[in-house]
C-alpha cells in the first residue's frame, strides 16, 4: 500500500503515504474488534486505504495543490477515483513492491541508507529489526532513516531505473530481499521464531528478479538457491510447541527435498558467468549441510574452507563467528573456542556469547557456560531463543 501511495502521491510525500497507510491500520484496530474481522482483510485495508488517499487528494485540492503532476486527475471526480483504483489493483501493488525497492536503493543515497530506508517502509521493519540486522544500535538506524528520508524527498517520482542502471541498484536491492528472508528465517521478537510471511515474500521479489531479463544474473540465482536451502527445512525447525529444534536433533526427513531440488538447480545457474559473491559461498555451505545425510556426516572441514572465501568476501565478525562454530565442529571444541576468543566487536551480541557457551558447555566447564548463557539471555530479543538459552542453562545446573 505504501509503494502504491508513493507512486501516486510522490516520493518526496513518502510520510504522506505512510500515514494514510498508518491511519487505515488504526481504522482496522478500532472497527475489528467490534464488526469481526473481514471475510478478505487484504481488500477492506486496501479499500480504506484507497478512500483515505482520495480524501487527501480531494483536500489538497482546494488550495493546496498536492503535487503538479495529480492535476489532471484532480479535474474531476472521476478521473481521481480511476486513477487511485488503478494504484491499487491487484498485479500493481505487486510491481509497486520491488519498485520501492529500487526506488530506495537510488545511488544518490548511501548504501546502509538505502537498506535501512527500504527494510522500514517497504518491508515493514522495526528500528530494532534493522538494527539487529545491521549488528548495530538503535540511534544509529533512526540517524541513517532520518538522512534516507531526506534525501529520498529530493528524488521525484518512483521510477524504475533503467536498463543501464540496474546492475547499480541490483546489489543493494538483493542485500534488502535477504535480510528480509533472514527475519523471517529467525524472527527478531515476533513470538513465532519462523514467519513464513517474510520468507514466502523475500522469495517471491527474488523469483520476480529471475523472471525478468534485465535482472536475471548469476547472483540473483545464487540469493535463491541460498535461501531456498533455508527454507527447505523450515518445518524441522521447531517442534509442535514452537520450540527451536536445533540443526543436530532436526528430523531430516521433514525437510523439502523438492525445495532443495530447486536450490541446487539454481545453485547450478548461479556458477554462469565470473563473479563470486557472497551468496555463492553461502549457498554452497547451505547444499552441503542440505546433502549431509546425518548432522554426523556433515562435511565440516569443506565448510570451514567456505568460510575461509567468504571472509576473503566479507572480513566481518559474524562470518568469523559462524566459521569459529564451524572450527569446532571440524577440530574440536577446544579450537572452536580459541577461534571465537579472537573475534572482535561482538560483545554486544548473545550469538558470540551463546556459541561460546555451547563450546564451553562440551568442554566440561559448566561454571564458564553458565556465566556465558547468562551474558547471551541479558542481550537476546526474541522470546523463543530465550526459552532455548534458557533451556540450555537450566540443563547445567540440572
Amino acid at each position: 500500500m505504501v509503494g502504491a501511495l508513493t507512486r501516486l502521491f510522490g516520493t518526496q510525500h513518502l510520510e504522506l503515504a505512510e500515514d494514510v497507510v498508518g491511519d487505515t491500520l488504526l481504522k482496522a484496530m478500532r472497527d475489528w474488534p467490534l464488526n469481526g474481522v473481514p471475510e478478505n482483510p487484504a481488500a477492506w485495508l486496501h479499500r480504506v486505504a484507497k478512500n483515505l488517499a482520495i480524501d487527501q487528494l480531494r483536500r489538497r485540492s482546494r488550495g493546496l495543490e498536492l503535487l503538479k503532476e495529480n492535476a489532471a486527475l484532480l479535474q474531476s471526480e472521476w478521473t481521481l477515483s480511476s486513477t487511485v483504483n488503478e494504484a491499487f489493483s491487484g498485479p500493481v501493488i505487486a510491481d509497486d513492491a520491488l519498485r520501492m525497492l529500487f526506488a530506495c536503493c537510488h545511488p544518490t543515497i548511501p548504501t546502509e541508507q538505502q537498506v535501512a530506508l527500504a527494510l522500514r517502509t517497504v518491508c515493514g521493519f522495526s528500528v530494532p529489526e534493522i538494527a539487529r540486522a545491521f549488528v548495530t544500535n538503535e540511534e544509529t538506524i533512526n540517524k541513517r532513516l532520518y538522512r534516507a528520508r531526506e534525501a529520498f524527498r529530493a528524488i521525484g517520482r518512483v521510477e524504475l531505473p533503467t536498463e543501464r542502471e540496474l546492475p547499480v541498484r541490483l546489489k543493494p536491492v538483493l542485500a534488502i530481499i535477504y535480510l528480509l528472508f533472514n527475519e523471517g528465517y529467525n524472527s527478531t521478537a515476533h513470538t513465532d521464531h519462523i514467519r513464513e510471511d517474510l520468507i514466502e515474500e523475500a522469495l517471491r521479489l527474488c523469483d520476480m528478479l529471475n523472471r525478468n531479463a534485465h535482472t536475471e544474473q548469476p547472483v540473483t540465482h545464487a540469493l535463491m538457491a541460498l535461501m531456498l536451502f533455508h527454507a527447505a527445512r523450515s518445518e524441522a525447525r521447531v517442534d509442535g510447541n514452537g520450540a527451536i529444534v536445533l540443526l543436530q536433533d532436526q528430523d531430516r526427513m521433514r525437510w523439502d527435498r523438492s525445495l532443495i531440488a530447486l536450490a541446487e538447480k539454481h545453485l547450478s545457474m548461479a556458477a554462469a558467468g565470473t563473479e563470486l559473491s557472497t551468496y555463492h559461498v553461502e549457498a554452497a555451505i547451505a547444499s552441503v549441510h542440505a546433502q549431509a545425510p546425518t548432522f554426523a556426516d556433515t562435511d565440516w572441514s569443506r565448510i570451514v574452507s567456505f568460510y575461509d572465501s567468504l571472509l576473503a568476501l566479507t572480513p566481518n565478525a559474524i562470518v568469523r563467528l559462524n566459521r569459529a562454530i564451524a572450527v569446532g565442529r571440524s577440530n574440536g571444541a577446544e579450537a572452536g573456542l580459541k577461534a571465537i576468543d579472537l573475534i572482535e566487536g561482538l560483545e554486544k551480541h548473545y550469538l558470540y556469547h551463546a556459541a561460546r557457551g555451547d563450546l564451553l558447555r562440551e568442554l566440561g566447564r559448566d561454571e564458564a557456560a553458565r556465566k556465558a548463557y547468562g551474558s547471551a539471555l541479558k542481550l537476546v530479543r526474541s522470546p523463543v531463543e530465550r526459552e532455548l538459552l534458557e533451556r540450555k542453562r537450566g540443563g547445567l545446573e540440572g
